[in-house]
């Protein structure tokens, strides 16, 4: 890799004036840079001290290209990318495009590793015009090609893509390299979970986005109990052990900023599957216009939340935002006169301002010991991330009869169920009658890359 000192300093001094990053953090950055033989931009994004979206804007300023965010207009150049491979694309971050106007591009993550941009413009005989995105977006642009239209990728190539991650970097290890391309492409699309099931004839891994499980393409090469055994190690999970459900969590430094997963094991019939839940901060999108609902049912949320006691559910498969929309109404009601506790399993999202606790259910704080516990903390607000038992269900009732609002998730097929729900949890029907204010029902309907929340609200007087 070239790397320019000129270049280095020109950002580090653009970044300064911009005041992005503090004097310590631009030397810290500027240090790894002579380490590593890397540029400066990576380095700080290695170091985490910036976020990727926030950085490249004024990398490309500086290199004087066109900076792309929105690419839904944009389609893969499939003639450039057999000219280049998908190998080469996916190990250099870069994507050949058909812009909606002008001539083709390439988009670049690198913008200041000039290496790239003379390699690109030595296989495609010049002329090269090149613009500058996210990584993420670069692996969108990528993964997404796997679609049924005229320009997408063949299996062949997605498959050279994939198997590229593991291949990339032999000191590490094929097994790690492919493992940390899935987390890294699960981000890059929005998935809200990755599932590693071991099957009979391998793995298959499968994305949760918006909702619908989408199979990813795995390198048959790799060996499914090493691909498991790394995701365990990562969690901080017990290798050995195959035969009990386990629990961790991974914390990943991608793209600039730190993202967690919740990891959770069973044993199955074949091996294991694990599962784990993306916990992106930046994924998270509070606010009543972010989620979606019309103006009548944030008019109706808005309602019941702000009385000073009662019960409101929310209702819906997993992926389709409950969480969110839990998290948006605790924000709406964060006020300094108010004391909000929440009860979680686990904590997804710190919120300023909010006491928030999570379950450990192995050293006994279950929903019910907590909920107890809060109230003797004098709360107004109280979110319970699910009411699954009848202790749970009592206590949130009992505490939405003695001048406490609380919020939670309950899982049944329609908002309307909700009453009967409690009810076959042993809350008696005149209570749920009497503390119910309001549930609110949601669905993701997914076609192609479009997505709409479908909401239904009912009263608890209906």
């Amino acid at each position: 890799m070239i790397s320019s000192t000129t270049t280095n300093q020109d950002l580090a001094d653009l970044l300064l004036a911009n005041e992005l990053l503090s004097e310590v953090d631009v030397e810290r950055g500027l240090s790894v840079t002579i380490s590593e033989a890397i540029t400066l931009d990576r380095a700080l994004l290695k170091l985490g001290l910036i976020e990727e979206d926030t950085l490249l804007p004024h990398v490309a300023e500086l290199a004087g290209l066109r900076y792309v965010v929105d690419i839904s207009d944009y389609r893969l150049d499939t003639t450039r990318l057999g000219l280049l491979s998908p190998n080469y694309c996916s190990s250099n971050a870069l994507a050949p495009v058909l812009a909606p106007q002008g001539p083709p591009l390439i988009l670049l993550s690198k913008p200041c590793d000039k290496a790239i941009q003379d390699e690109l413009n030595f296989h495609l005989d010049g002329g090269v015009i090149f613009a500058v995105t996210s990584a993420r977006v670069v692996r969108t642009m990528l993964s997404a090609s796997q679609g049924g239209d005229d320009h997408a990728l063949t299996s062949d190539q997605q498959r050279q893509i994939d198997q590229q991650a593991a291949r990339s970097d032999e000191s590490d290890g094929p097994v790690i390299r492919f493992v940390s391309s899935m987390f890294d492409d699960a981000v890059a699309l929005g998935a809200s979970d990755i599932h590693f099931e071991a099957q009979e004839d391998g793995l298959r891994i499968r994305f949760r986005v918006h909702g619908l499980l989408k199979s990813q393409l795995v390198d048959r090469g790799l060996d499914a109990k090493s691909i498991l055994a790394r995701v365990k190690v990562m969690a901080s999970m017990n290798v050995s052990e195959r035969r009990l459900p386990q629990d961790g969590r991974i914390t990943l430094n991608l793209a600039g900023r730190k993202i967690d997963f919740r990891v959770s094991s069973v044993p199955t019939a074949y091996g294991e599957s694990i599962v784990a839940r993306v916990l992106d901060p930046k994924a998270l999108r509070l606010g009543w216009a972010q989620l979606g609902f019309n103006g009548e049912i944030t008019q109706q949320i808005k309602s019941v939340i702000e009385q000073p006691s009662g019960l409101f559910l929310v209702t819906g498969p997993t992926g389709s935002g409950k969480t969110t929309t839990l998290y948006t109404a605790l924000s709406h009601l964060n006020r300094d006169d108010r004391k909000i506790l929440t009860i979680e399993d686990p904590v997804e999202y710190n919120l300023p301002g909010i006491e928030q606790v999570q379950v450990h259910e192995e050293i006994g704080m279950t929903f019910a010991k907590a909920l107890r516990a809060f109230l003797r903390q004098d709360p107004n607000v109280i979110m319970i991330g699910e009411i699954r038992d009848q202790e749970t269900a009592e206590i949130a009732c009992r505490a939405a009869l003695v001048g406490r609002m609380v919020l939670s998730t309950l899982h049944t097929n329609s908002p309307q169920g909700a009453v009967t729900r409690l009810v076959d949890l042993g809350v008696p029907e005149y209570i749920v009658r009497d503390v119910l204010r309001g549930v609110l029902g949601q669905t993701l309907e997914v076609s192609g890359r479009d997505r709409r929340l479908r909401s239904q609200f009912v009263s608890g007087e209906s």
